[in-house]
């Protein structure tokens, strides 16, 4: 497909960044990418705001904790980016899109394949261990997850399937579950103490502690080698489906983020688990990876014990509170 950065290999998947958000602004201009002239006028006191408080607070990136930009939405340039991508994701014979339940990544899937001429056969399969690794506040799900849901799941023509969220006790803290153990043990801990809705400051709370105590990672209450355990979970499980399911090479789309994409894509890695040879995500633009270069989980992460990967009851599931929930209903097939 002319225009679309290709590896030839046995099973190519189509890798997608979602088109740029809000948050991906600042950054943007910070690095003279983009001028605040070039931005719409809400866009524009958002970056110009955060900018004051960068300034303000020389030594304490403000954006990581910003509570406007938790889940951000496209920005006016994401969404031409998104509609842009329609020419080069029209010429792909696709049949499963895996979407990261972010919004930036829904609606980035949405703009671009609702021109598809298959459209109406694609399966969009929104799941949750392909969500961002979580660093700042821009990463954190907003508790609207049922709005979204609904909204996705009704489109007349368009289908999206968000049943790998049934098999959380908690739907709405999905992302907690994946987390080390430390971690979202810490999280739920302070979540169940006080309510569920209070769980962005709870989590903002966390990562401020977390830069306090300073450390490899800073601000993250997520590892860059838990980001990469998701990855090879998640490439896992796809390698079966496509087994499975008789799915080519090419008929795959994955719209994700950097940071998952980067750990997917990851050649080497430094002593702290951060990669170092990876390819860097355009916005928008389809890229041909052989999902079998993701590794197995082995002597890796000799450190982390993930239960097999093979199908489990849904009462096993909710039963035992383990790193299944990772793949959770990505390991449930339904009965014909």
């Amino acid at each position: 497909v002319h225009g679309i950065i290709r590896m030839e290999k046995v099973m190519n998947v189509y890798l997608v960044r979602h088109g740029i958000s809000i948050h991906n602004l600042y950054d943007l201009y910070m690095h003279k990418q983009i001028k605040l002239e070039d931005l719409c006028e809400k866009e524009r006191k958002i970056v110009e705001s955060i900018a004051i408080s960068d300034r303000r607070f020389a030594n304490d990136k403000l954006l990581k904790f910003d509570m406007r930009l938790v889940d951000p939405p496209l920005s006016v340039k994401g969404v031409a980016q998104a509609i842009t991508g329609q020419e080069l994701a029209n010429k792909i014979d696709v049949k499963y899109v895996i979407v990261s339940p972010l919004q930036r990544a829904l609606y980035t899937s949405k703009l671009m394949l609702s021109t598809h001429p298959n459209k109406a056969h694609i399966k969009f399969l929104v799941v949750p261990i392909m969500r961002e690794i979580i660093s700042s506040m821009n990463d954190v799900p907003s508790w609207t997850l049922r709005d979204y849901r609904k909204e996705f799941e009704n489109l007349p023509d368009m289908h999206y399937d968000f049943s790998m969220f049934d098999a959380f006790p908690e739907p709405n803290l999905y992302f907690l579950y994946s987390l080390d153990k430390e971690m979202r043990e810490k999280a739920f801990a302070r979540i169940h103490k006080e309510e569920e809705e209070k769980h962005l400051d709870i989590v903002q709370e966390l990562m401020l502690q977390k830069k306090k105590e300073g450390g490899v990672h800073h601000n993250k209450i997520e590892s860059y080698t838990n980001g990469r355990k998701r990855g090879m979970v998640f490439a896992k499980w796809l390698r079966k489906l496509m087994s499975e399911k008789g799915i080519k090479g090419n008929e795959v789309m994955i719209i994700s983020h950097s940071n998952i994409i980067c750990h997917l894509t990851a050649k080497e890695f430094n002593d702290y688990g951060r990669v170092k040879t990876f390819y860097k995500p355009q916005f928008a633009t389809p890229y041909a990876f052989d999902i079998n270069e993701v590794p197995e989980l082995s002597e890796e992460f000799p450190q982390h014990k993930i239960h097999s990967i093979s199908p489990v009851s849904y009462t096993h599931l909710r039963a035992h509170e383990t790193l299944r929930y990772l793949v959770c209903r990505l390991l449930l097939e339904k009965k014909k």
